[in-house]
């Protein structure tokens, strides 16, 4: 039987994806990777699909797109024997930086039929909604919604550097209150992620320490700072050297409630999720990969 479904996603990276087709069933092919195709036509039409091909017996689930198109299968396969490949096709590609996966096809597709997976840890949202990398409220969350919405064909770390800079210009910092453990803090914070990988927003590395089958959140908290020492220190978050600055503290966890007088947006994988308040927990071994 087929038990492989390839989900592509044709509007990842501006509408580039789909142009990879024909690339990506050739290779497939040349791997003797028996398969069905799906063209996604909405982040819901990814999910209905992923849990129509579960409910159908399939077993593995090749995503072709960006993060988001990962963010909508991986959710639904959480808690599943299922195994999710990826062929990273989007503009930023944060997820694979953190499990050694490059982005050339025909490498992907070797991960895919050597079939060696992992079972790694995702973040919960609200006890409802899992995400594979980071989740971030507060100036990043601005940040990614406008680096969602911006008609301008910039990608990577430059489609972010523009909405950072963009953002900078009006948002304020809010006071969080943080509940963890038996600590209760009330700070005032420009940003802060939750996070169970190194990279988000086109090659930020946030939580360099950040580890997927660990167990544990980490934590990265931006505090208030004036914004000129923000432009200045904003390039060292690229190379993960941010973390000597003082302004920013970094802990590991496994469960935090975070709350502020403002809804705050939530985007988990560069994906809205919800607002503030806001409980997120890891839970352990909830993905099966295809690794390297």
């Amino acid at each position: 039987m087929n038990n492989t479904i390839l989900i592509l996603n044709p509007v990842a990276a501006q509408g580039k994806t789909i142009l990879e087709k024909e690339k990506i069933e050739a290779e497939l092919k040349k791997n003797n990777i028996s398969y069905q195709i799906h063209i996604s036509k909405s982040a819901q039409d990814i999910e209905e699909t992923t849990k129509k091909y579960i409910n159908l017996g399939y077993k593995n689930f090749i995503g072709a797109g960006g993060d988001g198109t990962l963010h909508y299968i991986a959710k639904n396969l959480a808690g599943t024997d299922c195994n999710l490949g990826i062929i990273p096709m989007g503009s930023g590609n944060d997820i694979i930086k953190t499990l050694g996966i490059k982005q050339k096809l025909e490498e992907n597709i070797r991960i895919i039929k050597q079939g060696r997976t992992c079972r790694i840890d995702l973040g919960l949202y609200n006890n409802k909604e899992y995400y594979i990398g980071v989740a971030g409220c507060g100036f990043d969350s601005e940040v990614t919604r406008f680096a969602n919405e911006t008609k301008l064909p910039l990608k990577g770390k430059s489609r972010y550097s523009f909405a950072v800079y963009k953002t900078l210009i009006t948002y304020k910092p809010k006071v969080f209150k943080l509940q963890y453990g038996e600590i209760e803090r009330n700070i005032n914070i420009m940003m802060m992620v939750v996070s169970n990988l190194k990279y988000y927003g086109g090659g930020m590395k946030i939580t360099p320490d950040a580890d997927a089958i660990d167990g544990k959140f980490d934590i990265c908290i931006i505090k208030a700072m004036p914004k000129m020492t923000f432009i200045k220190c904003f390039p060292k978050v690229y190379e993960g050297t941010h973390l000597d600055i003082p302004y920013v503290e970094t802990f590991k966890i496994n469960e935090i409630n975070i709350s502020c007088d403002y809804k705050l947006n939530v985007y988990g994988d560069g994906e809205y999720i919800g607002k503030l308040p806001a409980n997120f927990k890891i839970i352990s071994g909830m993905l099966n990969l295809f690794i390297p």
